[in-house]
């Protein structure tokens, strides 16, 4: 999938269920999100301070309680899933949106976009390695492009213009943290 995404896409059916691709996803974002946030402090380009919420003391867990800090830890765990889950559809919603935009009548419909979407998440498996995650974003955008491309069969051209607001999107947000 991530060496050659273009016979991966090729051989995945566009219709289908969602759940395999969502599974997928909320995996590659169960794997990435924690040691994102661990290793964000020591990110050279990225801001100071972590993403550990460091305003939590050091015995807080402690003080609290086991059951009272594991119930919150549990909360916000899933809270975390749900938002996850609906960063997934909504994401993939909006693309879709762009391709039928761009593709016209001629797509093969929102499961396609869903797995595309989906299965381009395999990109943040890399995303939390400090400096070298920029490019394993940037490169989740690329695999966005090569499944949409493959799996609704468009043009290149289509397909880049589908991916194009989200890349925007993605450079603006790079260019506010370096700024």
């Amino acid at each position: 999938m991530l060496v050659r995404p273009g016979e991966y896409f090729r051989s995945t059916d566009p219709r289908g269920g969602f759940a395999a691709p969502l599974v997928f996803a909320l995996v590659c974002s169960a794997v990435s999100a924690p040691l994102g946030a661990l290793l964000a402090p020591y990110d050279p380009l990225g801001s100071r301070g972590g993403a550990l919420a460091p305003e939590v003391p050091a015995g807080w867990f402690a003080e609290t309680g086991a059951v009272a800090g594991a119930l919150l830890v549990l909360f916000v765990a899933l809270v975390v899933l749900l938002l996850l889950l609906l960063g997934i559809y909504l994401g993939a919603g909006v693309c879709h949106l762009l391709v039928l935009l761009l593709a016209g009548g001629r797509h093969a419909g929102f499961n396609a976009t869903f797995k595309a979407y989906a299965y381009s998440s395999a990109a943040s498996l890399l995303a939390w390695v400090p400096v070298a995650g920029y490019a394993a974003s940037l490169y989740g955008l690329y695999l966005l492009f090569v499944g949409l491309r493959e799996l609704h069969r468009i043009s290149p051209a289509r397909a880049a213009l589908a991916v194009a607001p989200l890349a925007l999107v993605q450079i603006l947000s790079l260019a506010a943290l370096f700024s």
